[in-house]
């Protein structure tokens, strides 16, 4: 029973990270030393199912409580202060470098990793020019096409959810979609609550109809199928780049984290709040809540 609580509440601060623009659940998962384990459990799931499964399930469910809570703590936050909101995710996003860094020089260093940074930051910062502006828009409409479409991009955020250094959310974000999924997942209790309401009062099935057939429900579901498949497809190519390429991977990683710093600057989404200047009291507000970031995530790599 400790290790199940021990591995949910690690899975709390992993789920939290995943749904923070900018912070990496795998540069969380290796702060918490769970990551080599949480790759070996998905890559050889079948080799010892009953040991991976005591491990995978725990971390799963924390990460979906930790979704559940703070998503619509995080909508709020950058409804009412944007910039403040993501200067905190832009410190937790430079108090995590250090940290990476000693684990890209953990073996030599060639010339070449630098560049492989350069590269690497370059394509973000590329993206971050070529991408639309975040939706703000909270209506979602369910067709085949936005399910298609939501399906292919929780597949590729779900590299990031894997990878330490980049954030899954922040691919969400650079595709356009996190508002959308945010919104989403902020109002799933609502509608379920509304169903359960349904299942006392009317028919059992009118309210399971009503969950299922939601619109937030249905982008969930299906973005989450995208997230599974993607991990599965994914971790394999991870595991084998970190054991042929240890160095070269995370000083890429490395050019990535510093790209995600730039697109969050540029990134409307970032001014949101605000129809005009930025008023002094939010800049102030900035720069505490991005030492306050930094903090934690220098505190928490500090312990590894």
């Amino acid at each position: 029973m400790n290790k199940f609580l021990n591995l949910f509440l690690k899975g709390i601060f992993v789920g939290i990270a995943n749904i923070i623009p900018g912070v990496s659940g795998g540069t969380i998962a290796v702060v918490l030393r769970i990551f080599d384990q949480m790759i070996d459990a998905i890559n050889n799931f079948f080799k010892n199912p009953k040991k991976h499964i005591n491990f995978l399930i725990p971390l799963f469910l924390g990460s979906i409580v930790g979704i559940l809570i703070f998503s619509k703590i995080i909508e709020v936050s950058l409804a009412k202060q944007s910039l403040p909101t993501s200067m905190f995710f832009v410190g937790l996003v430079v108090g995590s470098i250090p940290l990476i860094f000693r684990h890209a020089k953990s073996k030599p260093v060639k010339p070449i990793y630098y560049l492989a940074s350069l590269i690497s930051f370059s394509i973000v910062v590329i993206i971050s020019f070529m991408k639309e502006p975040t939706s703000t828009s909270t209506d979602i409409v369910v067709t085949i096409p936005w399910l298609i479409k939501i399906f292919v991009y929780c597949m590729i955020a779900s590299a990031a959810m894997v990878v330490p250094g980049i954030s899954g959310s922040f691919v969400m974000v650079l595709l356009g979609v996190y508002n959308v999924i945010l919104t989403s997942i902020s109002k799933l209790i609502p509608t379920m609550i509304d169903g359960f309401k349904m299942m006392s009062t009317n028919s059992f099935f009118e309210g399971v109809k009503y969950i299922v057939t939601s619109n937030v429900f249905i982008t969930l579901l299906v973005g989450g199928l995208g997230i599974v498949f993607g991990v599965i497809l994914i971790s394999k190519l991870i595991a084998f780049l970190l054991e042929k390429a240890f160095s070269i991977t995370y000083f890429s990683i490395l050019g990535l984290i510093f790209g995600s710093i730039f697109s969050i600057f540029k990134d409307p989404m970032t001014y949101s709040s605000y129809s005009g200047n930025i008023p002094i009291f939010s800049i102030i507000l900035s720069v505490v809540t991005a030492i306050v970031g930094f903090i934690i995530a220098f505190k928490l790599g500090g312990e590894e």
